[in-house]
């Protein structure tokens, strides 16, 4: 006799697959062109310079995924932050792991300016704390572990500006196809006090990219997606990244139609290595529907 899933089964079952995902969603986001495209689209600092030479010039290190551990309470910490600090370990605080950190290099006709990013993919929706409160305690975290490394006993002229980069792949419903930056700003409440250069107190931002998981379904109905971009005086430019993302991290099964969109509209050369794992989303999109189909069937069979 067909029997229905328990709910702890379920769970676990929805636990395995957004595992799945996050780890194909890391893979995927990790690969330095897409990064350089999250640059600059997302981080004014990259605005002015072409992709191809932000992924040839602007990154410095390897870019790592969950892989180092960082002890920033040893007062002997050598973890000097060169995009391979994935998590970052303190007694007082407990352990962060972080899915993405890497250095990108500003370059500049005197100096070169160095910003920490961090990109975490957020696949659930149903969180019981705001996900920016979350960016933020990554942020400052990415920041306080600079001390003995980026900066030393009281110089902390020489902090370094940290982006945390949030990416949710299946947002609520009135969040799709959206970017927010929360970031530090001046206010004088009273007085007129004395100017303090941005560069002292711009030291973090949280962005969170909500994607359009429909993206494929919506490029079929292109007159609908325009009605919506001149609605919102918004013009393809401004949703370049969220198409972007929305197109390599869908569950769609239309492999051959995401290679021509990253190919055609963002000039990404398809790997093999990237072929694979944009493969591997693709499967996960049929293995979900497959369940939930079978899953119909248990029930109807069960009724």
């Amino acid at each position: 006799m067909a029997t229905e899933p328990t709910e702890l089964a379920k769970t676990i079952e929805a636990s395995n697959h957004r595992a799945i995902y996050d780890t194909n969603a890391k893979k995927l986001i990790k690969h330095r062109i897409i990064l350089a495209w999250i640059l600059k689209e997302c981080v004014p600092e990259f605005k002015k310079y072409d992709v191809s030479y932000i992924e040839k010039n602007c990154f410095a290190g390897e870019v790592r995924m969950s892989t180092v551990s960082v002890d920033q309470d040893r007062p002997d910490a050598n973890s000097s932050i060169k995009g391979s600090e994935t998590v970052d370990t303190s007694e007082n605080e407990g352990e962060v792991r972080f899915d993405i950190v890497f250095d990108a290099i500003i370059p500049d006709t005197r100096k070169t300016i160095r910003v920490i990013i961090n990109i975490e993919i957020q696949n659930k929706t149903d969180l019981h704390y705001s996900l920016v409160t979350r960016g933020i305690y990554y942020g400052s975290r990415l920041i306080s572990r600079q001390k003995g490394t980026v900066f030393k006993n009281n110089n902390y002229q020489n902090i370094q500006k940290v982006y945390s980069i949030w990416i949710c792949p299946s947002p609520k419903k009135k969040d799709a196809n959206s970017i927010v930056k929360y970031g530090i700003k001046k206010k004088c409440v009273i007085g007129t006090a004395t100017e303090e250069p941005v560069k002292n107190y711009d030291k973090m931002d949280v962005i969170i990219i909500s994607l359009n998981d429909k993206v494929l379904e919506i490029d079929k109905r292109k007159s609908n997606t325009v009605a919506v971009e001149n609605k919102n005086n918004q013009t393809e430019d401004d949703r370049k990244i969220i198409r972007l993302l929305s197109v390599l991290l869908s569950k769609d099964k239309n492999l051959e139609a995401r290679k021509e969109i990253m190919n055609k509209e963002f000039q990404i050369h398809m790997t093999e290595e990237i072929t694979k794992e944009v493969e591997d989303m693709c499967n996960l999109g049929y293995s979900i529907e497959i369940e939930a189909l079978n899953k119909g069937k248990r029930k109807g069979k069960t009724e």
